[in-house]
């Protein structure tokens, strides 16, 4: 698995749609085995998303994002964990133990945590896929996911589904698990959320 997190002197870069560093992390078995830096040429929506995708990333952790570039990522198959700061050590440690959905982590202004259990009210902030679902499942400690008008369910609720991106086999999502983590059981390639 292929973690991305913008970045700016240690810290994860307050806005995605401008930042300059991007920092790739790849994950197995739960645990970091190499990180390496890579620099965006340009802040065109468009040029961005190919950029961003050509990194191999399969999640992005960021500060505030765009609706625009949020969507676009999502239909590539990105999750997108949105509206998150901290020390890029720290906010990478929290989605890795499932900790990413506490205050401590939201942006300074993010009503995410308006309503009970930091329920986002706002946007993206955690997670990928359609409006207003599935974020009291992440919250209650299964790590990010989200809900909002610029993001959308984590995928841990009944009924939500994984699909593939290359032949379309729709399998029921397995709770706690990102679709991406799940391969097709068809073509064998990563799941992406329906």
């Amino acid at each position: 698995m292929r973690i991305a997190i913008p970045q700016w002197q240690g810290r994860v870069s307050p806005v995605f749609d401008v930042a300059g560093n991007l920092l790739l992390i790849d994950i197995e078995d739960g645990r970091e085995i190499r990180r390496e830096e890579r620099r965006f040429l340009g802040t065109n929506p468009l040029v961005r998303v190919t950029e961003f995708l050509s990194f191999g990333a399969g999640i992005l952790i960021c500060g505030a994002i765009s609706a625009s570039l949020q969507t676009r990522l999502i239909a590539a198959g990105v999750q997108v964990i949105g509206f998150a700061c901290g020390t890029v050590d720290d906010v990478l440690a929290a989605y890795l133990n499932g900790t990413l959905a506490r205050r401590a982590f939201a942006m300074p202004g993010c009503k995410r945590w308006r309503r009970g259990e930091g329920e986002n009210m706002m946007s993206g902030g955690f997670g990928t896929g359609g409006r207003g679902a599935g974020r009291r499942a992440r919250v209650r400690g299964q790590g990010a996911g989200g809900a909002g008008r610029m993001g959308g369910s984590s995928a841990t609720w009944a009924g939500a589904f994984c699909i593939c991106p290359k032949c379309g086999e729709k399998v029921t999502h397995a709770a706690g698990k990102p679709c991406l983590q799940m391969l097709c059981p068809k073509c064998g390639v990563p799941m992406a959320r329906s």
